[in-house]
């Protein structure tokens, strides 16, 4: 069975629908998903799980998890009512609007339990929001005596060298800071190359054979890992590396058919080495000559299945996650 017995830390996607088309955004979040927002009684089915399997707090993301901060507060209630603490939430400012309405909802999210907002500071998010939201967010955080936990305050200066009334291209960022700027942005950042992230890098990637790939492929250990996962508002189990794979919490907790989810158990047991013989071999998979490396053999493998062959399988899920990259 595909079963976790216990987790340690992890977050909340209440949602993927966001005011920004990020570059670097593995979970390939973007304005073109639906409208759907986490429902309490399955926020309520999440936390009860979540506190059986001894997680005693999590964060919330998104999406942009502010964008309903009315559709928000059940979610904090359902976590309150079963014991798990809320670390604090993700946001990138997007949605501040004026100093009143901003000081509302951060007291709202104090009432019931929040004390932290993880407050986004990137060149990447500044594509899209003008660096005064961040600037005005913050301001009101310390008024109302909210904490803020900057991500990143690394990249400050840069944001703060442009015109903070309007958003910038990373192009513009190149030009003013040189045009390596991209790639040295993602090392700053740490990035996670998954999902709409590995598509801005993979052309700067060091390419390898198909053959190569696979030679190094070994068992994807971390799909079960107990840190730093995510569970999303359809109650899917995200594994901490790999967006776009998942399985239902419930089922998680019980025990999973591995018959069922025949990609994930694969790719856990026998790596992308297995999942591309699978694919190969049952669902006529062609692939390329060459690759930069497992998560993009792995990735291409996936978007075949689901885009090309439109299979719904469910360890593939949501769909738009690589319908919106």
């Amino acid at each position: 069975m595909l079963k976790i017995g216990y987790l340690v830390s992890g977050g909340i996607i209440t949602n993927y629908k966001c005011s920004s088309k990020c570059k670097h955004c593995c979970y390939s979040s973007s304005p073109q998903w639906p409208d759907d927002y986490m429902t309490p009684s399955m926020a309520d089915e999440i936390f009860s799980t979540l506190r059986r399997l001894s997680c005693r707090s999590v964060h919330i993301g998104g999406g942009e998890p502010l964008l309903k901060p009315d559709k928000i507060l059940p979610v904090l209630e359902a976590a309150s009512r079963n014991g798990v603490g809320i670390e604090y939430i993700e946001t990138n400012a997007s949605w501040y609007r004026d100093e009143t309405s901003a000081d509302a909802v951060l007291k709202d999210l104090k009432k019931y339990g929040v004390h932290t907002l993880l407050i986004s500071i990137d060149p990447y998010h500044n594509e899209y929001i003008p660096f005064w939201k961040v600037k005005a967010l913050m301001a009101a955080c310390s008024r109302v005596g909210m904490g803020v936990f900057p991500w990143l305050m690394d990249f400050w200066s840069d944001i703060d060298a442009m015109d903070d009334s309007r958003p910038h291209s990373l192009d513009e960022y190149a030009r003013l800071f040189g045009q390596n700027y991209l790639a040295r942005l993602s090392k700053r950042y740490g990035l996670n190359l998954k999902g709409r992230a590995l598509k801005t890098y993979k052309s700067m990637m060091k390419k390898q054979s198909f053959e190569q790939v696979l030679e190094k492929s070994r068992p994807c250990r971390l799909l079960s890992g107990v840190y730093h996962f995510h569970v999303d508002l359809y109650g899917n189990f995200v594994p901490q590396s790999c967006p776009g794979l998942s399985i239902p919490l419930s089922e998680l907790a019980k025990g999973a058919d591995p018959a069922r989810y025949r990609v994930f158990y694969t790719l856990e047991t026998a790596g992308v080495k297995g999942l591309a013989e699978l694919a190969m071999k049952e669902y006529g998979f062609n692939p390329q000559a060459e690759y930069a490396g497992e998560c993009d053999l792995c990735y291409d493998i996936r978007n075949y299945l689901v885009l090309e062959r439109g299979l719904n399988l469910p360890d593939l899920k949501p769909e738009g996650h690589y319908r919106y990259v």
